[in-house]
């Protein structure tokens, strides 16, 4: 799909904390601290929002970008959670991209005009009539093609079947993505020796942490029923007759569990539902694949209660996994090794955010409702008592699903560690980058893609720079 998965992701636009990419840079990748990225993030962006614009935040965006991003008005349907969350101890932030980044805020989109602002869309329309602009739309890569350890061209897979080679002036970019990227390059005989030789490939360069590093947000569904109002279910219908706006109203949170510090460690993002809510049923069997029986569970505790659909994601898991070919054929999926968990501190951790988020059903507005955390009756938990930290422990192991926020698996970083330079160069090889959100070499706490078409931004630059050509400061 032209635009990749900006055409089919929740459209929240979250760059991350400062802190990610100081981190970056101190790992050895110059260029990328905040104060750097900071430009390429507005760069890209037209914000829209009036109240941004004229806020305490303004000089953190731009006008004049190519991507739109906007924040609907739901202060009447969520004012009163604000509340709650500022009862219960924490900041409420007007826009998370200030210099205070821990808090509950209200959230940014990437649509406008009523229109999803996919890259596709955002980026590609406004120049699909340059002369130099040329798209092959259904066609597969299959492979690098190399001279020596120059690339000079890819190998394709056309649309009636028939391969052919496409080669370059300059050099070869790679942005198939986090899980796409590293085949490429295994394919084209650079990865891990061995695992190279298994699958019968010849190799052209031994570079050992190709598909290694992967990271993910885990995210973990809570259900808040509320309000006995089952008149409200008629609102369900909202989501097929406005078709051109998001369907529910939105509340994000960056929460730190140490309330005193400058970074978050679980994003909470809450759906404000009606009774009977379609969306809770296709967010559990659809988006996050949720065995039937804890679907039914929770359709039947809110078939007549308002709900919060809460999404509660960890956002800095020091779990890895990573990605492997089947075999050598390109049209062969890969193998994904999630990783989830695999660090036992992250299922500590992710508890313990659920636990935090918890308490909101103790405050006065939620109080007033009825709201209660619904029980989903795991039946791999029915040994823990319900609340504890040990059954936080069990749901999260048993409920635990993607963001769809994959990256890391062709990292950035110094001679040795990194696949790519600094400036996105393979290292070992001329003429190749790559530039997707498989060269984080550390997850960003928040949804990937701003931070995704801000590497893209900072690449073109780079590219620019690298051939004479001068850029834009």
């Amino acid at each position: 799909m032209l635009g990749g998965s900006s055409g089919a992701n929740y459209m929240i636009y979250v760059r991350g904390s400062r802190e990610d990419y100081d981190d970056w840079a101190n790992q050895g990748n110059e260029g990328w601290n905040w104060d750097n990225v900071l430009h390429y993030f507005k760069k890209s962006e037209r914000m829209i929002d009036p109240a941004i614009l004229n806020g305490e935040t303004a000089q953190n965006h731009n006008t004049n970008g190519y991507l739109g991003v906007t924040r609907p008005d739901w202060k009447e349907k969520t004012e009163p959670l604000y509340e709650a969350f500022k009862e219960n101890g924490h900041r409420i932030l007007s826009d998370i991209h200030g210099d205070q980044q821990v808090g509950y805020y209200y959230p940014t989109f990437t649509f406008d005009n009523h229109i999803r602002q996919s890259t596709a869309n955002a980026f590609l329309s406004p120049i699909r009539d340059r002369p130099n602009l040329f798209v092959l739309k259904n066609t597969l890569a299959r492979k690098v093609i190399f001279d020596d350890k120059k690339a000079i061209g890819v190998e394709v897979l056309l649309p009636g079947g028939k391969v052919s080679e496409v080669f370059a002036n300059k050099e070869v970019i790679l942005s198939a993505g986090t899980i796409n990227s590293p085949q490429l390059l295994m394919l084209s005989g650079i990865g891990p020796a061995a695992h190279l030789e298994e699958n019968n490939i010849d190799v052209l360069l031994a570079s050992p942490n190709v598909g290694e590093n992967l990271q993910d947000h885990a995210c973990v569904l809570l259900i808040v029923a509320g309000k006995r109002n089952i008149v409200s279910a008629v609102q369900n219908l909202a989501g097929f007759v406005h078709l051109d706006s998001f369907p529910s109203p939105v509340v994000a949170g960056h929460v730190a569990l140490d309330r005193k510090q400058t970074y978050p460690d679980y994003q909470a993002v809450l759906f404000v539902e009606p009774a009977a809510s379609l969306t809770a049923s296709i967010i559990c069997a659809t988006v996050v694949g949720l065995e039937y029986s804890i679907c039914n569970e929770i359709s039947y505790a809110i078939q007549d209660r308002e709900s919060l659909i809460v999404a509660m994601t960890l956002l800095k898991p020091d779990s890895k996994g990573k990605i492997e070919l089947k075999n050598k054929d390109p049209l062969e999926k890969v193998k994904i090794y999630s990783g989830f968990y695999s660090n036992k501190n992250d299922l500590e951790q992710h508890a313990r955010s659920v636990e935090d988020f918890s308490t909101i059903v103790n405050t006065t507005y939620f109080k007033s409702v009825g709201s209660e955390l619904v029980n989903v009756n795991l039946e791999a938990c029915k040994n823990f008592t319900y609340g504890t930290h040990d059954y936080w422990k069990c749901y999260a192991l048993n409920m635990v699903s993607t963001l769809w926020h994959p990256v890391g698996t062709c990292a950035m970083g110094p001679e040795g560690v990194g696949v790519v330079d600094e400036r996105l160069r393979v290292r070992g090889v001329t003429g190749l980058r790559v530039s997707d959100a498989s060269i984080m070499p550390a997850i960003t706490r928040g949804n990937t893609n701003a931070p995704t078409i801000m590497i893209a931004e900072k690449t073109a630059d780079m590219i620019k720079l690298d051939h004479g050509i001068s850029i834009e400061v």
